[in-house]
């Protein structure tokens, strides 16, 4: 029994941040196709024309897998004045950062390693070595614009990173705990953290369409000013590995949000098959809300979202996390586990 489950362990370490990945997928052409709708264009198809099934397939659902496959069949250049081993290593220890995540949070509900006793404080770290390692892959480039995208990505890290934290912590304080597996079990048992902590829930969604660099924070890559900032000399199958890891934040992130908030779509009697698909609609509906923030929405100035931030979610963080003390000392009955 033991055997078994530690092959069950070991094989999940490889199929969540796969099932992450194709999740992700799934989100980022959502967000290509909602965007274009709202901007009167023509997206991605979703059931491409017979004539042409022949040349393009079925579906174009799969489009961003297809251009990160594209961009992995790619030689990379690095340019010579660069700090090779920095600029080369960064975008895997990105990836690295992400996938060791993806086995951390569970997928609907479902996660050998998140019953591990820290496993949000994990996660958090892990998720805040993503911009870090940008950050660096940016500033060793030795170009102009990954230098300012770099530094770009470091001021408003410090503005997201604040209320995606404390809103974090805000769910652990009242599921007094800092496992991600207990705090779905309190939910589960009781209510979703949405409808009992609204102002964390409000600021750490916030705080995700920043750290997603969806618009208005798209800042740090805004391509009519730095080209693409932190990633401007980044080619081939290194630029490849970066929207991989593009790809898998947008997941894990959405994931992490179900999860905290939402109960991870776990609702008890219900098989696993329906869990699952209860999971996948509530991501789809966080991903359609913030497309709709990053599409009505012009680009902020850095001096702008740094502002914003402090003004709204910020502020929405502090409360979310004055209440869950107040809600968790004043009310301990009902959110006794």
């Amino acid at each position: 029994m033991e055997l078994s489950s530690q092959i069950i362990s070991l094989a999940s370490i490889a199929v969540l941040p796969l099932a992450s990945f194709i999740v992700g997928v799934v989100y980022n052409y959502e967000i290509r196709k909602i965007s274009a709708r709202l901007q009167s264009r023509r997206g991605p198809w979703l059931l491409v024309p017979k004539p042409l099934r022949k040349t393009l397939g079925t579906t174009r659902l799969f489009q961003p897998l297809y251009d990160v496959l594209k961009l992995l069949y790619k030689e990379s250049l690095v340019p010579n004045t660069s700090r090779t081993r920095i600029f080369r290593a960064a975008p895997y220890v990105a990836l690295l950062c992400l996938v060791a995540a993806a086995t951390l949070i569970p997928f609907a509900g479902y996660s050998p390693f998140a019953s591990f006793e820290l496993s949000l404080v994990a996660v958090l770290y892990l998720l805040l070595g993503v911009p870090l390692a940008f950050i660096l892959g940016g500033a060793a480039s030795s170009s102009p614009w990954g230098a300012v995208g770099s530094m770009r990505e470091a001021e408003l890290m410090l503005a997201y990173e604040t209320p995606f934290v404390i809103g974090a912590f805000a769910v652990a304080v009242m599921a007094d705990a800092l496992s991600m597996q207990r705090i779905l079990n309190v939910q589960i048992s009781q209510y979703p953290f949405l409808l009992l902590n609204p102002f964390a829930a409000a600021a750490f969604l916030l705080a995700i369409v920043g750290k997603l660099h969806l618009k208005p924070f798209d800042i740090p890559e805004a391509e009519v000013e730095i080209v693409a900032g932190p990633i401007t000399e980044y080619s081939g199958s290194l630029l490849g590995i970066i929207e991989i890891g593009k790809i898998l934040l947008t997941s894990v992130c959405i994931s992490l949000f179900v999860d905290l908030f939402l109960a991870g779509g776990v609702i008890p009697g219900l098989q696993y098959q329906l869990t699952t698909f209860i999971f996948l609609v509530e991501g789809f509906l966080i991903v359609a809300f913030a497309t709709l923030i990053h599409t009505l929405n012009p680009r902020f100035r850095i001096d702008q979202a740094l502002r914003w931030y402090v003004k709204i979610p910020i502020l929405l963080a502090i409360v979310g996390l004055a209440w869950a003390y107040t809600f968790r000392y004043v009310h301990p009955i009902i959110l006794r586990g």
